[in-house]
This record gives structure tokens, sequence and C-alpha cells, in this order.
């Protein structure tokens, strides 16, 4: 009978150069003692594959941490330069994916600055929350009430665009347009394309020029045509519903609502091909 104590060690290191820190250079090390019993020579050879796989697996296990950290270099130097841009992380397989947001998003900067950006983002989170609630309670509370909006809130008290935390009237609006079966839903991750969102909320829409099915709406303060498509598209597809409606919410008119507007399938399946593309264009601009 021959003991032996083996060590194993799988390790790699690299540099990282478009990351939040110049030429971020990691590096991880695997390594394992194992004791092996053989009851001869020709027994203890056998052994080998083993050791020379299970230092592979140590390897890939190295490796694995290292595209880790990259990603996560380049989603800090990112945030870094765009405050306005979010990154998830899907709980299922641990991929990093931007939102659907930064996606259609991402060269606003040419037009609007960050600063402006991250100021219109914190008035659609305020509303965001407040409907939530809303749906979730019954009860239609101002923006500083709510635990969750007070960094937003702060975020428009001090910009300059002078934007309201608490623009519009949701349960106005539902009274003029009726919805049944109301409900929240958790963020979405899509696997294959990789990007996620999270909806206002879901529903059935009841009123003449929408289809009575499961819907995906979305509250806009001014809606743009191709941005709201291509965000309702995007929604859709993580929900795997054929319509998506954008329930206007502001106080450019008196009942603090406008009309909303419906995106059918074929619609949506149009705008769905351009996002794919912006989805590609974010890659390239970003490596994520």
């Amino acid at each position: 009978m021959i003991v032996k104590k083996v060590k194993i060690s799988g390790s790699v290191e690299g540099t990282i150069a478009t990351g939040s820190y110049s030429n971020l250079k990691p590096s991880f090390l695997w390594e394992e003692e194992i004791e092996l019993t053989f009851k001869d020579k020709e027994h203890e050879d056998k052994y080998d594959k083993y050791i020379q796989e299970r230092r592979r697996q140590l390897y890939d296990m190295s490796f694995s941490l290292l595209k880790q950290v990259e990603v996560q270099a380049q989603v800090e130097k990112i945030e870094a330069e765009r405050s306005d841009l979010r990154f998830m992380v899907n709980p299922k397989n641990e991929k990093v994916s931007p939102s659907v947001t930064s996606v259609i998003n991402y060269d606003s900067d040419f037009f609007c600055s960050a600063e402006d950006l991250r100021q219109y983002a914190s008035e659609g989170n305020c509303t965001h929350a407040k409907v939530d609630h809303y749906i979730k309670t019954g009860e239609w509370k101002a923006a500083k009430d709510l635990e969750t909006t007070w960094v937003d809130i702060l975020i428009l008290a001090k910009g300059s665009l002078a934007l309201s935390p608490d623009s519009g009237d949701f349960p106005a609006f539902l009274k003029k347009y009726k919805i049944a079966h109301t409900r929240t839903a958790p963020r979405q991750f899509s696997k294959d394309d990789l990007f996620n969102g999270e909806f206002d909320f879901l529903g059935i829409p009841h009123w003449k020029g929408a289809e009575p099915v499961a819907t995906v709406f979305d509250i806009k303060r001014t809606p743009e045509k191709v941005k709201n498509g291509l965000q309702l598209a995007a929604y859709c597809k993580l929900a795997g519903y054929k319509q998506g409606i954008i329930v206007p919410l502001n106080s450019k008119t008196e009942q603090g609502y406008s009309r909303p507007v419906v995106y059918n399938e074929k619609q949506l399946e149009g705008y769905y091909k351009i996002f794919l593309q912006k989805r590609k264009d974010f890659k390239k601009r970003y490596g994520i």
C-alpha cells in the first residue's frame, strides 16, 4: 500500500487596462492538498489523469474569478463616467447586464448632460415608487412619505431642471382608464440578450383602443414614440406579453395625466429588432 500527499494548484493573473484603475493586475490561486492511497505502482499511474483534470478545474475557477473582476472594473469605470447607467447581477447565473433604459439612453450624453439625465432618472424613480406603493396598498402618497425615494428627492432638489418628485395623478388616470388585475413584478433578466428591466406595473386594460390582454405598463412624464417603443418592446419580451402601454403622468394637464399610448404586437416586434441593435452597440462601446 502506497500513501502520498499531493498538492494541486491552479492559478491565473492578468492585466485589465479598461477598468476603473489603470492597468489593474489581479491574480488568483486555488490550491488544495489531497491524500491518495495506491495499491501498487500501476494503480498510482491511473491517478495522474485525475490530478491533471483537477488542476484544470482549479485553473478554470481562477479564470472565472478574473473574468468577474474584469466585468466589475468595467462597471465601476462606466458608473464613474455615467451615473445614470445602471447594471444588475442576475442571481441565477451571476452575469452582469445593463438595464433596458441604460441600453436605450447610453448615447444620450451626446445631446444631454449626465447631470440632467440623472435628474430625469430620479424623477422617474419617484413616480415608479409612488405607483408601486399605490398598487400594493391603495394609498397615493407623496414621494417624501416613502422610504425609498429620499436620495432621488435630494437629487431633484439640488438639480438645475426644477423637476418635481410628485408629478401627475395616477388614481385619477385609473378612474378614466380602467385596468384590471394590476400588479407589480420583480426585475426580470434576459438570459440570451443580456439585459434586465423592472416594469412599472402589469395589468389588463379595459377601454376602447386597447386589447383586454395581459399588458406591460410604463409611466412617462413626456411620451417619446421611438424610445417608449424600444423600452416597451424589451419589457414585453421579458414578460412574454404582446401589448405595451405608456401612461403619461404629468402636471401639464389639469387632470394630471394624458391619453395612454398603446403599442401592439407588430409594433413591438419591429422596435425589439432596433433595441437588439442598440444592445450590440452598447456592448461595442462599453464591453458589457
